[in-house]
């Protein structure tokens, strides 16, 4: 081997990255954004819980050891029957049902991180109250009694994997019509911007129905996560997210003269809706300064309909606001600016 040889290998690839200089300017500053976020991300502590309490007499000390918590929000109810209600339509996180002869915890299983929060906050509030009391701490889940890590993740992962991919072959796909000169050709034929990418979109949506479909089959036969409601309706969801992705990524297709710097995109795009969105933790755990970012990704209500269709039950009047109407404006969008932009480059 010539080192002389590997060298001016080695030089010329320098000399292409010095010339690209969107290029050094995604390698120099994404890893930068990426690590603050994951490090303010992980830093949050959980707060903004919407907490019901029934006060049904005795235990004033955690009562007000509740209402001092700074992380919930706490809401006072007359009734069990108010604070099941609030729960079950996802209004409240959870509730304590405050009596003398026993605490009630009203908790939803479908974030086990939350459900946790609040267990521990009534048992430090009751420390020291129960012991000679009679009084004991019962849990009633509202939801998902039965559920583990994987019931509560399944439903985002399906949303992340149609996302990420549908997204990235937009984009490639996009960027390769344009390097072998198919674009073009359309560009000089009497089609409209909107019809090239209408068409580009229709055309790829029947893959993303059948990625979307084989990924729902291995969440639901392979991972076990359990579907209470409607498959038309989650099948739906999924795929008004994948055509809001593919509207997307060939808006930033025109952005990218290359494959190389498609994938540069993902640090940007993708990886911010994996931290913020509530995949993994839920969005009450980011610091509040940063949680606004979370309720303009997509992948944020795409989460939440698809939780709530597959772990509650849900039917589209109870996830149409603002799950479904924020991924309809989100595919609007998406679609046209991908025209806008195309349309620019035509003239």
């Amino acid at each position: 081997m010539d080192i002389r040889r590997v060298c001016v290998v080695a030089l010329r690839v320098v000399r292409q990255l010095k010339r690209d200089r969107r290029t050094i300017g995604l390698i120099t500053f994404a890893p930068i954004v990426l690590m603050m976020l994951f490090g303010y991300a992980l830093s949050g502590e959980m707060s903004g819980i919407q907490l019901g309490i029934v006060d049904l007499g005795g235990h004033p000390a955690l009562r007000s050891y509740l209402e001092g918590v700074k992380d919930f929000t706490v809401l006072h109810l007359g009734s069990v029957s108010d604070a099941e209600r609030l729960v079950y339509d996802g209004r409240l996180n959870g509730a304590v049902v405050i009596s003398p002869s026993e605490i009630r915890l009203l908790l939803d299983a479908t974030s086990p991180q939350i459900a946790s929060a609040i267990r521990g906050a009534a048992l430090a509030g009751a420390r020291g109250e129960l012991p000679g009391s009679g009084a004991a701490i019962v849990e009633r889940y509202v939801y998902g009694y039965d559920m583990d890590m994987t019931d509560t993740i399944g439903p985002a992962i399906l949303g992340l994997v149609v996302f990420f991919f549908t997204f990235i072959n937009a984009a490639v796909a996009f960027v390769r019509e344009r390097s072998q000169g198919t674009l073009e050709k359309f560009m000089v034929s009497p089609l409209s911007s909107t019809e090239i990418v209408s068409g580009y979109i229709l055309g790829f949506s029947l893959f993303t129905l059948l990625q979307s479909t084989t990924t729902l089959l291995v969440v639901i036969f392979v991972f076990g996560v359990p579907i209470r409601g409607s498959p038309l309706l989650l099948l739906s969801i999924v795929i008004l997210l994948g055509a809001g992705a593919l509207a997307l990524g060939t808006f930033f297709s025109n952005f990218a003269r290359s494959e190389f710097q498609v994938v540069q995109f993902i640090p940007m795009v993708v990886i911010p809706q994996i931290i913020l969105s509530g995949v993994w933790w839920p969005i009450q755990s980011i610091p509040d300064f940063v949680r606004p970012v979370s309720y303009i990704l997509p992948l944020t209500y795409a989460t939440d309909a698809l939780r709530a269709v597959m772990l509650k039950g849900s039917t589209l009047m109870d996830v149409l606001y603002p799950d479904v109407t924020a991924l309809i404006v989100f595919f609007t969008l998406s679609f046209a600016s991908a025209i806008l932009v195309l349309h620019r480059e035509v003239t």
